[in-house]
């Protein structure tokens, strides 16, 4: 199984998503920045590097998610913001495209509505859990949706998508 997990939200603590929504609306907010990481990302992603090619999904530049995943001591590939960046189906599409990637093998982990609508912007049978740290997706009816990565683990394990 393939994961491709957005970096903000799910292992940084930050909340982009009313400044990446302005932004895909025509405004020029900035996207706010950080290094934090969420308490869950660590734990969560020693269990499943092994287990899973994983990469990062990035609203940022390649330049500052560079930096970011540098500070925050992660090695994987990455797709950064290189003009559109979620809810656009760009982030996504890349994604599968550059690492040639099935859409049928791959789980996107992301913390917000936008993260989902991107993927299923393009294509709706791609996997989506949603960490709820800040926004609800339930509406958006992901294929998972928990409290924190722990329980997404879980149920990864509990439906077979993690060996």
């Amino acid at each position: 199984m393939d994961f491709g997990i957005w970096l903000d939200g799910v292992v940084l603590d930050v909340d982009t998503t009313e400044s990446l929504y302005s932004s895909y609306k025509g405004s020029n907010s900035p996207v706010p920045i950080t290094s934090r990481v969420n308490p869950d990302w660590p734990s969560f992603y020693a269990r499943v590097k092994n287990r899973g090619r994983v990469y990062l999904l990035s609203p940022y530049s390649c330049e500052d998610t560079r930096e970011i995943l540098r500070k925050v001591g992660i090695e994987e590939r990455f797709v950064c913001n290189t003009g559109k960046t979620k809810p656009s189906k760009e982030p996504t599409e890349r994604l599968v495209m550059e690492n040639g990637l099935d859409p049928l093998n791959l789980v996107i982990i992301g913390s917000s509505p936008l993260d989902l609508l991107s993927a299923r912007f393009y294509d709706s049978r791609i996997r989506v859990v949603c960490v709820v740290r800040k926004s609800d997706c339930s509406k958006y009816s992901p294929f998972i949706q928990v409290k924190n990565l722990d329980e997404a683990l879980k149920s990864l394990e509990r439906l077979k998508l993690l060996p």
